[in-house]
């Protein structure tokens, strides 16, 4: 009897992994997948011509009666976001080449650190994925899963600092329909994933108009009006706010 188990064993061990070589066999490689996207989004002449990207429009916390404005602006590896809510005031988030920051009218400002540096770094590039393997080591295919309704394959992206990402491409079109991502901050890690949809060809680049953020149970909805790459930015939009300035100032 205790030789029939082990013989089934063994059989049960060959066949778990040739059907795990099997299945891996038919997914597509995580390189296909990001240069399939890069290509259906405009291609990488068209990223390699995008300099900056300025964006405008409105934002809303579903079910909360909240809602407010957007402005998104980013050129080179610096970037600036702002969403000003009525009643409450502007929360600002950016990245100038060498500081992360975030400044609210609720909270005040702080100095981004260690993985939330290195993610807001990485949120600034453009060519983020025309040349993804210079903020990433590797990339591997985990899957098919639906993502608002509809399959996507699931891509791990490893950064060289942090937490492995989840980036989702949609199985017909090819494009990126959802980002996965665990951030470290000073309330413990957050879970957040961001739903990408109403793409629209801007300038060779198709965009996505309307971006949803969820985390801690709500949903920030992005809906853009304005997109425009290269359009001028304006004079100081990446510099640091005063009260930011003053924090760095007393680190040094």
């Amino acid at each position: 009897m205790l030789v029939s188990k082990m013989k089934l064993a063994r059989h049960l061990a060959v066949f778990t992994l040739a059907a795990a070589i099997a299945f891996g066999a038919d997914l597509p490689t995580a390189e296909s997948l990001i240069q399939r996207f890069v290509d259906a989004s405009g291609g990488a002449s068209a990223y390699a011509k995008a300099k900056s990207v300025a964006m405008e429009g409105t934002v809303e916390i579903e079910g909360r009666n909240i809602s407010g404005t957007v402005v998104i602006a980013q050129a080179g590896e610096k970037s600036y976001t702002s969403m000003d809510f009525m009643g409450i005031g502007k929360v600002e988030e950016g990245y100038d080449g060498e500081t992360g920051w975030q400044n609210s009218a609720l909270q005040g400002p702080r100095l981004l650190e260690g993985e939330e540096k290195a993610a807001a770094r990485r949120a600034s590039n453009l060519s983020l994925f025309t040349a993804w393997r210079e903020d990433y080591t590797a990339a591997k295919t985990l899957g098919s899963e639906d993502i608002d309704g509809r399959p996507a394959w699931k891509v791990e992206m490893t950064p060289k600092e942090g937490k492995p990402e989840n980036y989702f491409f949609d199985r017909e079109s090819g494009m990126l329909t959802g980002i996965g991502i665990t951030l470290s901050s000073p309330l413990g890690e957050i879970a957040t994933q961001v739903l990408l949809a109403d793409y629209r060809l801007t300038n060779g680049i198709r965009t996505p108009f309307r971006m949803t953020q969820q985390a801690f149970g709500q949903n920030i909805v992005m809906e853009f009006s304005k997109v425009a790459y290269n359009a001028p930015i304006p004079a100081g939009r990446f510099d640091l706010p005063p009260a930011v300035k003053a924090l760095v100032a007393k680190r040094k």
